[in-house]
């Protein structure tokens, strides 16, 4: 099992916005966290990358406890993540964007390389090294061609693509996606779709993934955990799912 979350509880105040959550991501699957807005679902993200910890419960990684161990220590053991709102550095170029995040497995200074600052050339081995590793992810997910671009020029499908080039810059084996298909139209998501599923069979990472989008997790998740209002309230295969009254009800409210 790559990932264990075992009776989650994060509670702010007397809110409580998780309550008692365990869950399971087997190594090399796709597994999806769905509920309605509010339910708590990136709180759940939150405590697994470190940005918060939670206020019981223990997280496992690879068969090492990370519960509450910092954001920096959490991705260097190999969790990366994306964000709900795009968080690109909008001054910087695609290539920029990408190699900025190869710093945090480098031992000299990643910016010299960046911004060119190093009055180095050629460039010292370990910067001529990300270098070509970030031409070499551009180039798989298809972004090398606008290599030199702005990111904020991209159309809305390309920054998605390179924000999750960016956080595979940081060589994740497990990769959390939040809501990727936030903004896209149906042929976005669709094409989104086979791209999450290439990505996760060429770079052999294991995906858990939060989404609205019910006909994007319906079509590429293993297995389903359903939240409402910080509880899980089922989980299951795509079928067992679509098929379970407490879901349904969550979505669509209980009535006649």
């Amino acid at each position: 099992m790559m990932l264990e979350a075992e009776n989650l509880t994060m509670r702010f105040g007397g809110v409580t916005a998780v309550d008692s959550l365990s869950l399971e991501v087997p190594e090399n699957e796709i597994i999806a966290l769905i509920g309605p807005n509010g339910a708590g679902k990136t709180t759940v993200f939150n405590m697994i990358t470190g940005t918060y910890a939670p206020t019981s419960g223990k997280i496992t990684f690879r068969g090492r406890d990370i519960t509450a161990r910092n954001p920096s220590y959490i991705a260097k053991q190999g969790i990366g993540r994306t964000f709900q709102n795009i968080r690109l550095f909008k001054g910087l170029t695609v290539f920029e964007n990408v190699i900025t995040a190869k710093h945090l497995h480098l031992k000299s200074n990643l910016f010299q390389a960046v911004f060119r600052i190093s009055g180095l050339s050629p460039y010292p081995a370990e910067e001529r090294k990300f270098i070509e590793e970030t031409e070499s992810l551009l180039e798989k997910l298809d972004l090398l061609d606008l290599r030199d671009a702005t990111s904020t020029s991209l159309p809305y499908g390309k920054q998605r693509r390179l924000e999750i080039a960016r956080a595979l810059a940081t060589n994740p084996s497990l990769l959390l996606l939040d809501e990727p298909a936030a903004g896209m139209n149906p042929q976005e998501t669709i094409e989104l779709a086979r791209f999450i599923e290439r990505i996760r069979d060429e770079f052999k990472i294991t995906i858990l993934l939060i989404e609205h989008h019910m006909d994007l997790v319906m079509d590429i998740s293993k297995n389903i955990y359903v939240m409402d209002f910080g509880v899980n309230i089922a989980v299951g295969s795509p079928a067992e799912i679509q098929g379970d009254r407490r879901v349904i009800e969550a979505y669509l409210g209980s009535g006649d």
